[in-house]
């Protein structure tokens, strides 16, 4: 009678101690994460913060919070798993009465973009591990990875119509007609730009230092569209993003030397069928806008890249345009020669380690570059 009276106390025990996790398990239980910043470049490592808190006298032995973000945010001594473009990162706590836990993740981000927590589920259990109970939480993080500059005085090839390419070391965007002194040759200048009265004077071959005018403006044109005949999905991504780290290049260069810089892209922000065009301007703000625009570009174009020439960029001001795409053909080379013909200083950024035929004779100043692996 005694060994029945304590089987139906255990029995009872155990029943009730199944239904309060059932029904009190996620009572007053409090869960936050968020990244420690709104903004990082890409390469950057920042932190991802969980609080949890278990404000009740009932503790919670097991609890773990599901993580579903993108692939491309690494968290450092996770076990986590990749699947697509998605990772999922399991975190576990053991939470006792009236306690709180912050843990902290460090996290790489390895690409541009704009990176959410997607989804976190909570999923606990009773003491003995027979019941599995799961809600989910509401994600609050959000990060801006702004693309990393190129470095314009390294890993492009300027391409000349005899010698074909030749690796340069220098800055991309001089202006031939200010004057700022003499430097010593490097084999790299054109005979043009020899001063023969420092030259006779030093007995060294000398070159004129150019430098920057105040009126010197730039437009940069980024193709979005990797291939000729492609139409929607984009073929070649990795096209589009060392063109976009070209871009951010260009756009990092003027911000230290003042040139206003306009930037257009044959593609939307919002899905419509429009393009973004900035506008001229200058200064850090501009510059960081822009750098955020370029994070948030889609790899997709909304128009074919030679209509968008002829049409959304026909009529160009500025001093100097850099065009910077995956591939050239002939109804971009002859926007590329119409513009200068009327006085705009023209280069072509061809993100591809081959030039075509058509462009390796072309009057134009074309440079190759196909991102960080050539750096």
């Amino acid at each position: 009678m005694e060994l029945l009276a304590i089987l139906l106390i255990i029995g009872a025990a155990y029943w009730l101690e199944t239904v309060l996790y059932r029904k009190y398990a996620f009572h007053k239980l409090d869960y936050r994460c968020y990244f420690s910043t709104e903004e990082a470049w890409e390469g950057d490592e920042i932190t991802l913060v969980e609080e949890v808190v278990n404000a009740k006298l009932l503790p919670l032995p097991w609890l773990k919070a599901e993580l579903t973000t993108s692939r491309w945010l690494e968290f450092a001594g996770s076990q986590s798993l990749i699947t697509g473009e998605t990772r999922f990162v399991p975190s576990f706590f053991m939470m006792k009465s009236h306690h709180k836990v912050v843990r902290s993740w460090k996290v790489k981000c390895l690409k541009r973009g704009v990176f959410h927590l997607d989804k976190v589920i909570l999923i606990s259990s009773d003491l003995f591990g027979r019941v599995s109970l799961s809600r989910p939480a509401e994600p609050h993080a959000c990060v801006t990875v702004l693309p990393r500059p190129a470095d314009l005085e390294l890993g492009f090839q300027k391409v000349h119509s005899y010698s074909g390419p030749v690796v340069i070391r220098r800055h991309l965007l001089p202006d031939p007609f200010l004057i700022a002194g003499v430097r010593e040759y490097t084999r790299r200048e054109s005979m043009n730009r020899i001063h023969w009265l420092a030259t006779a004077r030093t007995g060294r071959l000398m070159v004129h230092n150019n430098e920057y005018s105040a009126d010197q403006t730039l437009t940069v044109l980024l193709n979005v569209q990797s291939r000729e005949n492609e139409i929607s999905n984009n073929l070649d991504p990795w096209k589009i993003e060392a063109a976009i780290h070209a871009c951010a290049g260009f756009l990092d260069d003027t911000l230290r030397s003042g040139i206003p810089v306009n930037l257009m892209v044959n593609t939307s922000l919002t899905g419509e069928r429009s393009c973004i065009a900035t506008g001229s301007s200058w200064g850090s703000q501009h510059i960081h806008e822009t750098l955020r625009i370029l994070a948030q570009l889609p790899l997709y174009s909304t128009e074919h890249f030679p209509i968008f020439l002829s049409g959304f960029c026909r009529k160009i001001t500025s001093s100097d345009l850099v065009l910077i795409t995956p591939y050239v053909n002939e109804d971009i080379l002859s926007y590329a020669l119409m513009q200068q013909e009327q006085g705009i200083r023209v280069k072509i950024i061809l993100i591809s380690r081959t030039l075509l035929e058509e462009a390796s004779t072309c009057p134009l100043e074309i440079y190759l570059y196909w991102g960080e692996e050539n750096e």
